[in-house]
């Protein structure tokens, strides 16, 4: 029987627009010179790839949309894979440098993903200095969200030089099904899941009447937090968006962020949300506009996931808003009050309750999550969307080449032009700034204002 998209994920396709994507990407680099064995080679990485794809079975599954979209769309097998049309070759012009690589990977992070097939792509990018080569992926936010993206980043890369002894699997579709099979299937499914989910959500009602209440009283705090937030103040980032991207990356060491986070209270994601505050203010001053006692309110997604879902695929999020001060004053004084917003978010347990809001959704009508997605859009609740994915802090290789960084690139909604997304890999964090062609043109200039913002908080450190 095959698998129906969670509301969420089914969600990412219903907000899907000419001009706003929904696909999500990563840029790794790696350094072949650590490779055993020569050199790093594209049908080699692409035979590597094949030998692994049993454990994502995902990867070789596409959408099938219900009639007349009486249900969420589910996942069936690809009958017709075919592994060269997921994985390309390129090269990018001398010197090789990061504008170079970013030129290339924002001009292909523009173009859709094809619905009609599994919903991702790699390029396998050469022309790197130093001999260098990138890895760039997108794959659609339905299939794949920041937190399980790291889990899929393992089954590629390995602990050490020597690769993993990974048995192939052969693989045989299943047939895909019709359209009066997938209308059967959408019927068992639509019995089975209002059940399924309120038996979830009134768990331990019997032996915890009161913790069923306040989880309930919860569910209704996070809900009245989201509503009574407000919009977020005007700003250049919050413009109707076109199809096409830009991109920059940086990169920031975890030590920095915790040599401040120590000195001045907080936490590394505290830290890393001042220095996107200072990055937005310089931005802003360049452009001319006023930054006094302006906030720029920062959506920030966080995971939901738990152990026993680590390898399963999908959006396991939660999120919340905190404003970020952009304002005069002192490197200290923006880290506390963003600490202070942080902190009594985490003790208000909202995360919970918008988790909870999620499972509920699980057996509403297709439409309305449609409608609740694009109205979720085209309000300006949030400026900037600012998410941080911990990664691995030990060296990883791919086919014995060294991974050196990983900077992962965003989808943008229709009125957010600007996205920030974060990255930890051996003491690392790559910084990804996605933005739109005509409304961020001064991107390449964010990372400049990224390490000057960190500067300014080391300073005061």
């Amino acid at each position: 029987m095959p698998d129906r998209l969670t509301a969420l994920d089914a969600q990412f396709l219903y907000m899907e627009r000419p001009t706003a994507h929904m696909h999500v990407g990563g840029v790794s680099i790696v350094d072949p010179s650590t490779k055993p064995d020569g050199p790093l080679l594209f049908d080699d990485f692409k035979a590597h790839v094949l030998r692994r794809m049993h454990l994502v079975p995902r990867f070789r599954q596409k959408i099938a949309f219900l009639p007349f979209n009486v249900g969420r769309p589910m996942w069936t097998d690809e009958e017709r894979f075919d592994i060269d049309f997921h994985m390309r070759r390129a090269s990018i012009p001398s010197p090789g440098g990061h504008k170079e690589l970013a030129d290339f990977v924002q001009r292909v992070h523009s173009r859709p993903l094809d619905r009609t097939k599994p919903l991702w792509e790699i390029y396998f990018i050469e022309g790197l200095e130093g001999g260098q080569i990138a890895i760039y992926s997108k794959t659609h936010h339905a299939l794949i969200d920041g937190i399980s993206g790291m889990d899929i980043a393992s089954v590629l890369f390995d602990f050490t030089p020597a690769a993993r002894d990974v048995e192939p699997e052969e693989w045989t579709p299943e047939k895909e099904p019709t359209t009066l099979e997938l209308l059967r299937h959408w019927a068992v499914d639509s019995v089975t899941h209002p059940i399924e989910a309120m038996a979830h959500q009134a768990s331990g009602a019997i032996g915890a009447p009161k913790a069923v209440l306040g989880h309930v009283g919860t569910v209704l705090g996070a809900l009245q937090q989201q509503i009574g937030s407000g919009m977020a103040p005007p700003s250049p980032f919050n413009v109707p968006i076109g199809p096409n991207r830009r991109f920059s990356f940086t990169d920031v060491p975890v030590a920095d962020a915790k040599a401040v986070k120590n000195a001045l209270g907080g936490t590394v994601n505290d830290v890393i949300l001042a220095g996107v505050a200072g990055t937005l203010r310089r931005a802003l001053i360049a452009r001319g506009v006023s930054t006094a006692n302006l906030s720029m309110r920062a959506m920030v997604p966080v995971s939901t996931r738990d152990e026993s879902q680590k390898m399963a695929l999908g959006n396991r999020v939660s999120m919340f808003f905190v404003d970020l001060p952009v304002g005069d004053m002192d490197p200290e004084e923006r880290l506390h009050r963003i600490s202070a917003a942080t902190k009594h978010f985490k003790d208000s347990g909202q995360a919970i309750g918008a988790a909870s809001l999620v499972g509920l959704t699980r057996w509403a009508p297709p439409t309305l999550h449609a409608l609740a997605a694009r109205l979720t859009v085209r309000q300006r609740f949030a400026n900037i969307v600012v998410t941080n994915v911990p990664g691995p802090q030990v060296p990883l290789y791919l086919l014995g080449a060294r991974l050196q960084g990983m900077y992962p690139l965003m989808n943008l909604t229709e009125t957010m032009a600007l996205m920030v997304a974060i990255t930890s890999l051996s003491g690392n964090m790559g910084f990804g700034f996605t933005g739109d062609w005509d409304a961020v043109p001064d991107i390449d200039e964010l990372p400049d204002h990224l390490q000057a913002a960190m500067s300014d908080l080391k300073k005061a450190a």
